[in-house]
């Protein structure tokens, strides 16, 4: 109170120490083995941990796929946006040997989900150490004026910027380009990028905590390159996950250990995620069921992306979206339809503003960030030609959708007919909740 004069300041010494510690795989030789899990395992028998606050530690460098040679730096060829998420088919975190999360396609998934999520001023130096730079336009193009002829210089020409110039590319570029010898990089990935464990900020005390990372088939998903350029592909050198050990004031520790003498149930509520990934029938309409799990898994927001051609080549941009022409879509849960009311939209003529509606309201539903305060990671221009991605929000449900089984399904029709080639992905966030039970003496996870 400013009237106050007496008022002392409040100090929290709870916390008599943070300190990060670092984890790695039994062995760095093998990183780049495709379809080999990449297991990193934390003992913590007698100390109290914030996974939520970790993050993993990926260095690597990009090289010619022919020769393992660096790029030259005129060669129009970078990582793509979030590249380090596209290198795993999957990563899964478990405590005590229990499944806590699977994430599949974590890149498509993830990249989605932060593209909704963050404002626009993500796009920024400091993001760039996690790998992102957000594309502006679908071309590996990081010239941004057009050539100038010996003449034009001379007398004084002026470029034009050019039409394909891709400002996140060309930021993603400088930075390989910027190493010696080129090529290498190396990102921190915050642990609540992956999973939607990340919520869960509170200690965890003397449990076993296990990332499992699979590798993709091929680098292909992580790079972008222009049609003359080489293929190249990813040599990973280094992966460790850096996790926080916090040490307590004596007062404290004492209060935290009775909870688990005194045999209390904890309580472990998250939002969880759930991908799926579907090959899409070359048709005007589309249905799909997903999977979900009734009872212990409550859906909210459901968030899908198509994409054309992405996976077979490094001449497309796998963390752009294709809007497909799409006419509707909506989501049933339990017979159930969301949005009630059909959203007709038309991308060739510009009519897809309750789609992006949709996507711009889910920050601050979701997270309660207002866009008009901190804008948006994707403007209503780059939604259409980039980051089309659909949101269902099946937040608000009756109570006999809250137990038993769930069955949910998406509907879909495009004005034309889906191109060969294309893949549908979706992100299921639920309401999950567990708790750890104590025996007086260590804790168990468990189903609530």
């Amino acid at each position: 109170m400013t009237l106050d004069l007496l008022e002392s300041r409040l100090v929290d010494n709870s916390i008599e120490s943070w300190q990060y510690r670092k984890y790695a795989p039994p062995s760095q030789a093998d990183l780049d083995s495709v379809g080999s899990p990449i297991q990193i395992d934390i003992q913590s028998s007698d100390v109290y941990i914030n996974p939520s606050k970790s993050y993993l530690l990926i260095k690597g460098k990009l090289v010619r796929n022919d020769n393992d040679n660096p790029f030259a730096e005129n060669d129009e060829i970078a990582l793509v946006n979030n590249a380090m998420m596209y290198l795993f088919s999957e990563i899964r975190y478990e405590i005590n040997g229990d499944k806590v999360e699977r994430i599949a396609h974590p890149g498509q998934t993830s990249s989605m989900l932060c593209y909704l999520s963050k404002p626009d001023d993500f796009s920024t130096s400091s993001a760039l150490k996690m790998c992102w730079s957000k594309d502006t336009s679908n071309n590996a193009d990081s010239k941004k004026y057009a050539p100038v002829t010996a003449v034009q210089a001379a007398a004084g020409f002026t470029p034009s910027e050019s039409g394909t110039y891709n400002q996140g590319f060309a930021t993603r570029k400088g930075l390989l380009t910027s190493s010696n010898p080129r090529g290498n990089f190396s990102f921190s990935i915050p642990f609540e990028h992956i999973f939607g464990f990340g919520s869960y900020n509170k200690v965890i005390y003397g449990m076993k905590h296990s990332l499992v990372l699979t590798r993709s088939t091929s680098s292909n998903l992580a790079i972008h390159r222009a049609a003359n350029v080489a293929d190249g592909k990813i040599n990973l050198t280094h992966i460790s996950w850096k996790v926080p050990h916090v040490k307590t004031e004596p007062v404290t520790s004492m209060r935290l250990k009775d909870i688990i003498l005194s045999k209390q149930h904890i309580p472990v509520a998250f939002s969880a995620r759930t991908a799926e990934c579907i090959s899409v029938t070359r048709s005007e309409n589309f249905s799909w069921r997903l999977n979900a799990t009734g009872g212990v898994e409550k859906p909210r927001w459901i968030i899908v992306g198509f994409q054309t051609d992405k996976h077979s080549t490094q001449e497309q941009n796998s963390a752009v979206f294709d809007n497909l022409n799409l006419k509707t879509a909506y989501a049933s849960v339990n017979d159930l339809k969301y949005p009630m009311n059909d959203v007709v939209s038309n991308f060739t003529t510009n009519d897809y503003v309750e789609l992006y509606d949709m996507f711009d309201g889910f920050k601050e539903q979701y997270y309660d960030i207002n866009s008009f305060v901190g804008g948006s990671q994707v403007n209503y221009p780059a939604f259409k030609s980039l980051f089309p991605i659909i949101v269902f929000d099946v937040s608000h449900q009756s109570e006999t959708l809250k137990t038993g089984s769930i069955d949910i399904s998406l509907d879909f029709n495009f004005s034309n007919i889906a191109p060969a080639n294309t893949k549908a992905y979706a992100l299921i966030l639920s309401d999950r909740l567990y708790k750890f039970e104590s025996d007086g003496k260590n804790l168990t996870m468990t189903t609530k």
